[in-house]
């Protein structure tokens, strides 16, 4: 194909009034550009909860206690409340009962925002109330969300003994 056709096709992929562009089709694409969007945001969200939950269960073998195990309801339950600070722009600590099933015999949460996960970790790790809750031998499950908002990220730290 000629440099000129190349033009050609490119300057048709963007005329308004191209048959490939018909407004259920800009919708179309519109749609699966927001997708990829929200996929990527959850998938960092994601990864800097693994990333979370990787220092702390680092700490606790410094610590010489055994790891703590994810639960997707305590999960659920952090990345709500993540959410609802990076919404609010403060940070406040939930009802820590609310959202896990029974049975539990301790709970705990810590909650933090900073520049980045790591920044608030150590922040966490550098305050003895916080950094009790992770080194918690009666603690065995833990959930993590995480929201970034306007170059903060919150951290929520749930922690569940059972």
């Amino acid at each position: 194909m000629s440099t000129s056709e190349l033009g050609r096709l490119d300057a048709h992929a963007l005329d308004p009034e191209s048959t490939n562009r018909t407004p259920a089709r800009r919708s179309a694409l519109l749609a699966a550009l927001l997708a990829v969007v929200v996929l990527v945001a959850v998938s960092c969200e994601a990864a800097k909860a693994n990333t979370d939950y990787a220092m702390i269960n680092g700490l606790r073998a410094n610590h010489g206690l055994a790891p703590l195990a994810r639960s997707a309801e305590l999960d659920a339950k952090a990345m709500n409340h993540a959410a609802a600070m990076a919404a609010s722009g403060t940070l406040f600590h939930s009802t820590v009962s609310a959202g896990v099933s029974p049975g539990w015999k301790a709970l705990g949460e810590n909650v933090a925002y900073a520049s980045s996960v790591e920044n608030a970790q150590r922040n966490l790790e550098a305050s003895p109330p916080h950094l009790s809750n992770m080194l918690n031998p009666a603690f065995n499950q833990v959930g993590i969300g995480i929201k970034t908002v306007n170059g903060l990220t919150f951290v929520v730290q749930v922690f569940v003994g059972r």
